[in-house]
């Protein structure tokens, strides 16, 4: 082969060589960042398990770090911060100027312990916030932020501060006494009698301090752990209002005055009791001020600091806090149950402005104007609703009932309570016929049930457990109002009073109960879980049973009974008791019951829509007065009936 065949096939061999070495270089390269990726990948998640428990390195609340702290820790951190406000105090700087050398001084003024009891750092909510950082939910960003933050750009976090309201009142309050507080002019009303005696306050300039920015600032320096001084700013003030203002206005004040009183009414939502106060024109006098209205008139007004100072009188009767939801099942039972309830609140800044709106249209057209004023308050929504606390279903209520026991003996009211106690929290299955026997008893003396006086047949005696048809009637009464199939009820023998209607006094909505053969029961056909809450109120003599599950649009009620015949009583009757249960000669006596004829209709509409109504009739005996005597030696009367010891007859509770 000569040179220059060499030279074609080295120049040949020599491209086919550089491609292969380029190609192994590139594997490599690529080897060795995928070996690297692997690494970094593999270290981000040995990092991520190291601080699995724990806040990462690079989080800081100001200038303190948190990485490498517990949430516990992180924690404790914080209510020490909170323990150091309240040990060290807050402190706020202003600047004032002598009098005697016109020099300006720079003062320190300290809020008072119950100022500091006002600030509190939330720490679980700084706690949950640390813990967050670098732990966003994208997987491949939970890699490589938490190594981001602690060496390329820390996660600085600001504490969540709470500073009540009264913490600005207080602050205020503190610096009365420092500042010569500037303000417009005014009328000071001494005699609202006629002619109004009063006197007009002349106008002054100066500077006010800014609250408001300073409690900004307080915050600001918590939220980074800071007790650094906060410096008090001052705003310079110029009146909107002059004496001069008032002079041509003056004249009016009789006739606003003698216009007469202010009120407020508040109808609480459940109750519907109005509560009114009268605001006698002594009362408000101290109210009034002078204020430039936005046509540019000058009016009299209520200053709105004095009036809402009024109002926190009001609010004792109208606020009522939110209740959470509690449902804490034991046995089968529901041991432990609150529905969850909105709360009320008063909207002082809304009732104000009502209030003045009012006062002001005195100065326009005093004749024939409003001087009611009602009360304005916020729903408070509770933070745990029932429906969050089971996986029963339950949610709402279905339906309500109640009764009076007014005047009832001792040992009957404590029976109730026994029955009442036994039936809250009853969980009835869906598909269930309820039973008040089955849950309220067995009504013995080893279950907690006293004597109390029934009646049997004719005659008056004591039995265990008397007084349970108040359970029954007032378990029919919700049962309706719940829109449930009943399938069992039977009313009283007599007219009782405890078991009248409650809106026109009638008979016929009562359920009798007589252990083993008397019962009153309805059927759950509503699919799911129900509830029965119960409650007695001794004060009102009330009870009050609530059907409690998850609505299907079913509805229920019934009609107030009507009496077609009221049945006399008759002539009064003599018992002789030969039995020993009375003594020899005493007597003992029950009132007339006066029979009648009575019914009502109880309508429900199903979840299926179709609306079924049934009339319930009652029959009520009569029975005259009934006096019961102590056998003695002397034979009784003729006519006068004996009842030996062992009498026996039909019975019935009452």
């Amino acid at each position: 082969m000569d040179s220059e065949d060499l030279k074609e096939k080295i120049a040949e061999i020599l491209p086919v060589k550089k491609k292969t070495h380029r190609l192994r270089n590139a594997l490599i390269t690529v080897g060795a960042v995928f070996v690297f990726c692997l690494m970094v990948i593999g270290s981000a998640f040995a990092y991520r398990q190291v601080y699995k428990n724990k806040i990462y390195p690079g989080v800081f609340v100001g200038s303190y770090p948190l990485g490498g702290m517990t949430a516990d820790e992180a924690k404790e951190f914080i209510e020490n911060f909170n323990n150091r406000i309240a040990k060290e105090g807050l402190d706020f700087t202003y600047i004032s100027t002598s009098s005697a050398d016109s020099d300006l001084r720079q003062n320190t003024v300290s809020a008072d312990d119950s100022s500091v009891d006002l600030v509190r750092i939330d720490s679980e909510k700084v706690v949950a916030l640390a813990m967050s950082q670098g732990r966003p939910q994208s997987l491949w960003r939970g890699l490589y932020e938490p190594v981001y933050i602690r060496f390329f750009s820390p996660s600085v976090i600001s504490a969540d501060v709470s500073i009540e309201k009264q913490f600005g009142d207080n602050l205020s309050g503190s610096m009365l006494a420092l500042s010569d507080k500037p303000h417009d002019a005014n009328v000071k009303i001494s005699s609202v009698l006629p002619p109004v005696k009063y006197e007009i306050i002349p106008e002054k300039s100066g500077s006010l301090f800014d609250y408001g920015q300073a409690i900004t600032d307080v915050s600001k320096n918590l939220s980074q752990l800071s007790l650094a001084p906060v410096v008090l700013q001052k705003n310079d003030f110029m009146p909107e209002v002059f004496s001069a203002d008032i002079t041509p206005i003056i004249s009016k004040l009789d006739t606003i005055i003698g216009y007469g009183d202010l009120s407020l009414n508040y109808v609480d939502s459940q109750t519907k009791v109005m509560k009114v106060w009268n605001i006698p024109a002594e009362t408000y006098a101290d109210w009034v001020e002078v204020r430039k209205a936005d046509n540019g008139d000058f009016i009299f007004g209520l200053n709105k600091e004095k009036v809402e100072f009024y109002l926190e009188t009001v609010r004792a009767y109208t606020d009522t806090p939110a209740k959470n939801a509690k449902f804490v099942m034991e046995n089968d039972k529901v041991q432990e149950f609150q529905a969850s309830q909105s709360g009320v609140s008063l909207n002082s800044d809304k009732t104000y402005s009502d209030l003045d709106s009012v006062f002001t249209d005195r100065n326009y057209r005093p004749a024939d104007l409003a001087k009611t004023v009602s009360v304005s308050v916020d729903l408070v929504n509770p933070d745990v609703e029932v429906s969050s606390v089971n996986n029963l279903g339950i949610t709402d209520i279905i339906g309500s009932g109640y009764s009076t026991f007014h005047d009832s003996h001792t040992n009957r009211i404590k029976n109730i309570a026994n029955a009442v106690k036994r039936l809250n929290g009853v969980l009835i299955k869906p598909g269930e016929e309820f039973s008040s026997i089955k849950y309220a008893g067995p009504f013995t003396a080893e279950n907690g049930f006293l004597p109390e006086s029934v009646i049997k047949g004719d005659q008056l005696t004591n039995e265990i457990g008397g007084g349970m048809c108040q359970i029954g009637t007032t378990l029919f009464r919700m049962a309706m109002n719940s829109g449930m199939p009943i399938t069992e009820r039977r009313n009283h023998s007599l007219v009782v009073g405890y078991y009248a209607d409650p809106v026109n006094g009638n008979p016929g909505t009562d359920a009798t109960l007589y252990e083993p053969d008397v019962d009153f029961r309805f059927l759950n056909d509503t699919g799911n879980y129900l509830l029965l809450q119960t409650d007695i109120d001794y004060n009102k003599q009330m009870l009050t049973f609530t059907l409690w599950g998850k609505s299907d649009g079913r509805k229920g009620w019934y009609t107030h009974p009507i009496v077609s015949r009221w049945i006399p009583a008759g002539d009064p009757k003599t018992v002789v008791v030969t039995d020993g249960s009375l003594k020899p000669g005493a007597q003992k006596c029950q009132a007339a019951f006066r029979g009648a004829v009575a019914s009502f209709t109880y309508s429900r509409i199903t979840s299926s829509s179709e609306k079924i109504d049934r009339v319930f009739d009652s029959y009520y005996r009569p029975l005259p007065k009934i006096c019961m005597v102590g056998a003695t030696s002397t034979p009784p009367e003729p006519g006068v009936p004996v009842v030996p010891a062992d009498a026996s007859s039909t019975s019935a509770s009452e």
